[in-house]
């Protein structure tokens, strides 16, 4: 199992063998404990429960491949809930303590965004609209940017965003402005970061598989219903001249 900022070597010894964290929890991989059936697993799992209530065990996780999924079955008649699915593993997790309030940690709670803030030596804003809220006649002006990958930081994703949807190669200057939005795609928060970023090439490449259109934009131009509602927490640096490029990097 790969260690995480929360386990440790100490392994503990039991029908199922776990890595100890620091709170007094298991975490189990089903992959290597050695079950060859439903009803192997069952009893093993069964007879670990007692023995780590015994230890006073706090939290329990199971971490379940798809190719084991019909231990899922097994976990929840055991009193184990689900928690949440990654690189093709179910998390299951059961509260041991039951005169303590179950203090185990939800599963990601909000999405993370990033743009990229790019403006050239002529004060113009880089801007894109995007395909798909564009063929639904959703027509307005935005920075480019989208979602991170697992493990990479907020400048990164703003400047490989930049790049696959217009072409435009950056590098990070500063991070300018965030916002946090409650109720986002399931359910979940969303928390989108802007980076500042200064373009190294400046003719645009439409990437036609994620986006209609995209050009270089005076930042002088009003802020209209044709552009994302992000803009109004930009509008401090939009109003700047020169550009808050210049600006910024005289002080720096």
């Amino acid at each position: 199992m790969a260690e995480d900022l929360f386990t440790r070597r100490e392994m503990f010894d039991a029908p199922l063998e776990g890595r100890v964290d620091f709170y007094k929890g298991i975490t189990i991989d089903t992959d290597k404990c050695g079950c060859i059936s439903p009803d192997d697993f069952h009893g093993k799992l069964s007879a670990s429960i007692d023995i780590w209530k015994s230890s006073k065990r706090r939290g329990i996780w199971l971490r379940i491949p798809l190719s084991q999924s019909e231990f899922v079955p097994v976990a929840a008649k055991l009193g184990f809930s689900f928690h949440h699915t990654l690189n093709n593993k179910l998390v299951m997790t059961r509260w041991l303590p039951e005169q303590e309030p179950n203090t185990l940690p939800d599963y990601a709670t909000h999405n993370i965004g990033v743009a990229g803030f790019v403006v050239n030596q002529k004060n113009q804003l880089l801007l894109v609209q995007e395909k798909w809220l564009h063929s639904h006649k959703v027509v307005h002006w935005k920075l480019p940017g989208g979602q991170t990958d697992l493990g990479e930081d907020l400048p990164q994703t703003a400047i490989r965003e930049t790049e696959e949807e217009t072409g435009i190669k950056t590098e990070f200057v500063a991070m300018v402005t965030f916002r946090h939005m409650h109720g986002y795609q399931w359910g979940i928060d969303d928390l989108y970061f802007v980076c500042l970023l200064r373009p190294l090439n400046t003719d645009i490449q439409v990437n036609p598989s994620e986006i209609a259109d995209a050009k270089w934009m005076d930042v002088s131009l009003p802020i209209t219903s044709s552009f994302h509602p992000l803009f109004p927490s930009l509008s401090p640096l939009l109003s700047l001249h020169p550009s808050p490029l210049s600006i910024l990097l005289s002080s720096l």
